[in-house]
């Protein structure tokens, strides 16, 4: 089951995420948070519904940053630099924080 569709993740969420990239990244979410409640979330309903669907959209979040370096904590532009936060923290444990 995925758990957050891409109206959702832009407009009530405020998403960044390109639509092609979402409907991988959502499915990849959907089913850590299937893992993570053995399953319980494609039960949930009313306001626990709309946590699921904020939870998948921050998880889509995590991975899509991750597979793209990691949060930037600087960028210059003249000489184009880049520096990444390193948290330390593995990338299960960031979904799972998300």
């Amino acid at each position: 089951m995925i758990y957050a569709d891409y109206t959702y993740y832009c407009s009530l969420y405020g998403g960044s995420v390109i639509a092609a990239d979402f409907t991988r990244l959502s499915r990849l979410a959907s089913a850590f948070i299937d893992a993570i409640t053995y399953g319980r979330a494609a039960t949930a309903t009313g306001i626990d519904s709309e946590k699921v669907k904020d939870a998948c959209c921050a998880v889509c979040d995590v991975i899509y940053q991750e597979e793209n370096g990691g949060e930037v904590a600087s960028a210059s532009n003249d000489g184009y630099s880049e520096s990444y936060v390193t948290s330390g923290k593995s990338i299960d444990r960031k979904k799972y924080d998300a």
